[in-house]
């Protein structure tokens, strides 16, 4: 969730060893003369699972979220920062981005600087279909724009001009009537519309909206666990990797290390990758696997090992939204942990290593009760993980309401970590996002 005051270009594709265990990027001041706004974001996946687009929900200071005008500067003044001077690739990645516009936003020119290549444009609920919206909609297509209709709940009065001008429909999965879904489904999919299903909550429903025919789906499912406590099928490639970071982080030595990296052919070959890898800055010929992991250094091997848990045993070919996720909690957590005075480096890495553990039961469908006993973590990272106690679970706790759309509980979440202001926060999070994209490349190739 951000807070938008300036515009400041930032550079996306940060190199992935300093990420890892380099010095933290210097993060680029933002001037400090514009309202509050908050932009969180949501993964939006296809059939398949793959990341493929974020919806970007805005809301302005601390007035009325229902409050049309103030969504209308909120939106106008998030446009004209973030994805003009921030830079929106930050943001999004190789994503699109899901827009919400209002009527005002979308009668005024302040459309024309978004382009058609990054954004679609989500028309609200709220929005009448009266003959200067249709009109300003037909031209939008003609101009590239993809148009989608927001919240739709069913075959309202005076709905049919608007689905005519769009091309995908968000259907919310708490609002319609379950006895009509199938049927509405046929209508729109006869019509030639792209369905999205919203605020998908459990896997039965991702499950019956895939067998219906729904092209893309958002909502929390994704990012919770199956809690299969008896499941028998583990990933062996995962529980493999979990094996091999438990013993990284007992503080192995390097022959026991290199013994286990020689089992696993194709991870030891992607850590040669990552050693060799233009962005890691070396020069110095790999002789040996042994070699490598003295190169690499304990830490950045740690944090490459947490990550690459996200993409293990993965048959896609895009972006995942689990990986997005941890590596964003991860390094936001270090990051806010860094301004902490008397904080030291363990800290730091108790920090990373507490976001990116805090998917990996949506990772592995099991209890994180269960993994946890199968790794050597600290006291202080289990409470937090579990329970949301102490001040990693604090740190934890604001880094998952920053991925919401409630500023308010920002603020107060804020208020734990008195040496972070809301712009430094803001910062934080860019330089999070678009590390997060460097990893995705360089673990995804």
């Amino acid at each position: 969730m951000f807070r938008l005051r300036g515009a400041s270009a930032m550079n996306p594709t940060l190199p992935l060893p300093e990420a890892l265990g380099g010095r933290a990027n210097e993060l680029i001041p933002l001037p400090l003369n514009m309202e509050e706004i908050f932009l969180a974001r949501q993964p939006i996946l296809d059939r398949d699972q793959r990341l493929v687009a974020y919806e970007l929900l805005f809301r302005g200071g601390r007035t009325n979220h229902a409050e049309i005008t103030n969504d209308m500067h909120a939106s106008s003044t998030v446009v004209h920062n973030a994805f003009n001077g921030m830079g929106i690739d930050s943001v999004l990645g190789s994503s699109k981005g899901f827009v919400n516009v209002d009527r005002h936003f979308l009668l005024s020119d302040l459309v024309d600087l978004l382009s058609p290549k990054q954004v679609i444009l989500e028309i609200l609920e709220s929005v009448a279909p009266d003959d200067d919206v249709i009109a300003r909609m037909a031209q939008l297509r003609t101009l590239g724009y993809q148009l989608a209709l927001d919240d739709f709940i069913g075959f309202l009065p005076g709905i049919d001009p608007l689905l005519e001008q769009v091309d995908i429909v968000k259907i919310d999965l708490l609002r319609i009537d379950p006895a009509i879904l199938e049927s509405t489904v046929a209508q729109l999919r006869a019509r030639g519309l792209r369905l999205l299903a919203e605020k998908v909550e459990t896997r039965e429903q991702f499950d019956q909206t895939h067998l219906l025919g729904f092209d893309l789906f958002q909502g929390y499912h994704f990012a919770r666990p199956q809690l299969l406590s008896a499941r028998q099928h583990r990933n062996p490639a995962k529980f493999q990797l979990l094996r091999l970071l438990a013993m990284i982080m007992d503080d192995a030595d390097v022959p026991s290390l290199e013994s286990e990296f020689k089992r696993h052919p194709m991870l030891s070959y992607n850590l040669l990758r990552m050693v060799n890898s233009a962005a890691m800055g070396l020069r110095t010929h790999i002789d040996s696997l042994r070699h490598a992991l003295v190169l690499v250094g304990r830490r950045p091997l740690q944090s490459w090992m947490q990550l690459t848990l996200y993409t293990s045993g993965s048959q896609q070919d895009g972006p995942t939204p689990l990986l997005q996720m941890a590596a964003v909690r991860g390094k936001l957590m270090e990051a806010v942990m860094r301004v902490d005075p008397k904080a030291k480096q363990s800290d730091f890495d108790a920090a990373f290593l507490t976001g990116i553990l805090s998917l990996v039961d949506a990772l592995l469908e099991m209890p994180k009760e269960m993994i946890l006993d199968e790794l050597f973590v600290s006291d202080d990272v289990k409470a937090a993980l579990l329970h949301r106690s102490g001040r990693l679970g604090r740190l934890l706790a604001l880094t998952e309401l920053s991925e919401n759309d409630d500023p308010e509980a920002v603020r107060v979440a804020l208020t734990a970590f008195p040496g972070v202001t809301p712009d430094q926060l803001l910062q934080m999070q860019l330089d999070a996002f678009a590390w997060a994209n460097a990893v995705e490349g360089e673990l995804s190739t």
